[in-house]
């Protein structure tokens, strides 16, 4: 019997199976279907034509892609019935790239990363049609350095990571409470790729950008919880009116160290991004009634895979840093739920060496609309609050 019959065999089995648990009303595990997923598509590879058209068209299995942050196993999976076999997400891609680099100076990172929008392994086409439940994991869990990786962090394909770095008694010690109630300047809002727009911004409205959604950062933490904060709402991604991100970096790195000079109360800066994903893909929950964009940090670690630790790209804060955006995560986790994606964790440094609470920020992706961005700023403003003023480490 050939491949492709046998796979078809194969899969209207798991599809009777499929099948006959939803009519008893039986939950499937998401995480089972995904395992099945990865078999069925070893088969599916290998039928072509009208045979590969009916699998892909009427088995939605395989168009799933399961959230690992979704700590609801057994729950109820809508399909995107425009999803067919994954193809490569832009992290992916990065990761393949960044793995043939041989240059590994400070300035190859600028070249090379044009742009950090990172899809993370977590991204989701579902809209949330409910305020997601807190979810708060055990100090007994976060020990586990295998149960932390999995549900906190996605690891790029160009890096690598070990447990003395990602230690979480380690980084959930570090004190990361600031005096919040100072007049002058304590958190410093820049933008590396300030061009970044969304699915409807207006052209050549700065408002309808990354920055406006800066501008609205800056507006609740100084509104609603008194922290004092420098906007920078320059751009450094643009050449002479032309899209330009070979050098991003340094010049966003330069105007962050020339404000901190100016400003030496500043002790904490972040650096806001929007993230790239598949045209497909949607990065929304419903906070609080609202259409919120989800947020992830980013930390860089220096180190490649084909040469292990930078020295050119040294972070002497970096320890600080990852303490900082798992604080963080933690906190949004706890009060959002799902609205947080996973830490990214890639090879390079982002200017993270600043100041030991440094943070790089995705804010949703192109495919999530201004006001999604926005309003994102309501629970990402809470969540500084809550590790800055300490409260974090009180409850």
């Amino acid at each position: 019997m050939g491949k492709s019959h046998s796979g078809i065999i194969i899969i209207f089995i798991l599809l009777a199976l499929a099948t006959y648990m939803i009519l008893c009303r039986y939950d499937i595990s998401k995480i089972v279907l995904m395992d099945c997923k990865d078999e069925i598509l070893v088969n599916v590879n290998n039928v072509k034509g009208t045979e590969r058209w009916f699998m892909t068209e009427f088995l939605p299995i395989l168009a799933i892609d399961y959230d690992p942050q979704d700590n609801d196993s057994l729950a109820t999976i809508s399909i995107n019935q425009g999803n067919q076999t994954a193809s490569d997400t832009d992290s992916d891609k990065n990761g393949k790239e960044n793995n043939n680099k041989k240059d590994n100076t400070e300035d190859k990172e600028q070249k090379d990363n044009e742009k950090i929008d990172i899809a993370g392994e977590d991204a989701t086409e579902a809209v949330a049609i409910s305020d997601n439940p807190g979810i708060e994991y055990s100090m007994n869990q976060l020990m586990d350095y295998d149960f932390l990786i999995s549900n906190c962090y996605t690891v790029d394909s160009s890096t690598s990571v070990n447990p003395e770095e990602i230690n979480a008694e380690n980084l959930l010690s570090k004190d990361m409470s600031i005096d919040i109630s100072s007049d002058e300047y304590k958190v410093l809002i820049y933008h590396t790729h300030g061009s970044e727009t969304f699915a409807d911004s207006r052209p050549d409205v700065k408002e309808d950008t990354v920055i406006g959604v800066g501008d609205e950062l800056t507006r609740i933490l100084e509104e609603d919880y008194g922290i004092k904060t420098y906007h920078d709402r320059n751009v450094y991604d643009m050449v002479d009116g032309e899209l330009n991100r070979s050098y991003a970096y340094d010049l966003s790195g330069a105007a962050a160290r020339d404000i901190l000079e100016e400003y030496p109360s500043i002790e904490v800066v972040l650096d806001v991004h929007r993230d790239g994903v598949r045209e497909d893909l949607r990065l929304v929950r419903v906070i609080n009634g609202r259409p919120t964009a989800q947020i992830m940090f980013l930390n860089g670690v220096s180190r490649l895979n084909v040469n292990g630790d930078v020295e050119s790209m040294y972070n002497p804060n970096k320890i600080d840093n990852l303490g900082f955006s798992l604080q963080l995560h933690l906190s949004g986790k706890k009060m959002y739920g799902d609205l947080m994606r996973r830490i990214y964790i890639s090879g390079y440094r982002y200017n993270l060496d600043i100041l030991p609470r440094a943070s790089l920020i995705e804010i949703g992706a192109q495919t999530n609309t201004v006001e999604e961005a926005k309003n994102a700023m309501i629970p990402l403003a809470a969540i500084l609050n809550d590790v800055l003023s300490g409260d974090s480490r009180r409850h």
